[in-house]
């Protein structure tokens, strides 16, 4: 039956009865709610971006557990990822800045109770020169397993440990294979003031993190730049000042996106790099989902002569790489035993 024949067949029907009537009432009502509660769903897919953004962020929150896959998912090329519906890699070393920036703000930071220690694990990778028996200089690559213990408050020994776990190159196993090596740090004329307790002070508005660093350094990039590498490492444990630095660094003439980093720990990732003007470019390496801070490295961009001691200097050759990748940050009780052939220090003022 068309339209108008069913136009028809309407008017041709007598009159509905009051009971009738008031049931076609009620049925109509009843779609109409219906309706209404199932319309929100036909609406979804024109919700903003910027919208999903706010959702993909407040569900990272709520789902700590899993903080590292689903804190942020911006970026991504795997179509099912939560971070494929956000954005497209980023084009430049400053779009990069801010997504990490972004990243960072959605991170709660980890506050110690007093008396606890901040323990950090970083791979690093390290350059063993060594002489061959004609006396030319022979490269190897060192994989280096390092943790430290810094007390939250002053007053405290620190702890920072050290073993190498590999190597890649003509070097003896005896030139590089140490055991465990300990150093422990003790309060001296001055407590010392451990990174946390430090950093704990500084400002998180970009504007202000910039000013305190150029009053430090200097209003040159490069030795901004510098300054932002050590305290990117010791603010993993506070991403609201994390966020800020990268906003600075965002800011910093010279800067360049590098597309293939790739860490100490082996781990893939885009980094924000700056060239040193020696002959070494130096990176900060960002996860390429997550856009979470993974570590930093040096590349030599050239062949670079460097010099070990007065009279014996070595070639690094181009493509030579160092760095260290942050594994993970926690909070311990105490220090660990510490090894009977420790060596002792006093904390720095």
């Amino acid at each position: 039956m068309d339209e108008l024949k069913l136009i028809e067949a309407v008017f041709a029907e007598p009159e509905p009865t009051p009971e009738a009537a008031a049931k076609g009432r009620e049925r109509l009502l009843r779609t109409a709610r219906a309706s209404r509660f199932r319309r929100p769903r036909r609406r979804w897919p024109s919700v903003p971006p910027v919208r999903r953004v706010a959702l993909v962020g407040a569900m990272a929150v709520m789902l700590t557990g899993a903080i590292i896959a689903t804190q942020v998912g911006l970026g991504g090329s795997d179509p099912r990822t939560p971070g494929s519906l956000i954005a497209a890699p980023p084009a430049d070393a400053q779009a990069l800045l801010t997504l990490a920036a972004r990243a960072a703000t959605g991170r709660p930071g980890t506050v110690p109770s007093l008396g606890q220690y901040v323990h950090t694990k970083m791979l690093a990778q390290h350059s063993l020169y060594t002489k061959d028996k004609s006396g030319a200089m022979q490269y190897t690559k060192v994989l280096v397993s390092e943790e430290r213990w810094e007390a939250a408050d002053v007053g405290k020994p620190w702890l920072s440990r050290s073993q190498n776990l590999s190597a890649t190159g003509p070097a003896p196993r005896a030139y590089w294979d140490r055991g465990v090596v300990d150093i422990v740090s003790e309060p001296g004329a001055c407590p010392g003031q451990p990174a946390y307790a430090r950093l704990g002070a500084w400002p998180t508005d970009p504007a202000q993190v910039r000013a305190k660093i150029v009053a430090e350094a200097g209003e040159k990039p490069l030795r901004i730049w510098r300054s932002l590498q050590n305290l990117v490492r010791e603010s993993v444990i506070r991403p609201s000042l994390s966020a800020a630095l990268y906003q600075v660094a965002a800011g910093l003439e010279g800067i360049v996106l590098v597309h293939d980093a790739v860490d100490a720990g082996g781990r893939p990732g885009l980094a924000v790099a700056m060239d040193e003007g020696n002959g070494t470019r130096s990176e900060l390496i960002f996860d390429r989902t997550t856009y979470r801070y993974l570590g930093e490295r040096t590349v030599n961009t050239r062949d670079r002569k460097v010099k070990a001691s007065p009279g014996n200097e070595y070639t690094e050759k181009k493509g030579t790489v160092t760095g260290t990748a942050v594994l993970a940050v926690d909070l311990a009780r105490g220090l660990p035993e510490v090894s009977p052939k420790a060596s002792r220090m006093k904390i720095p003022c």
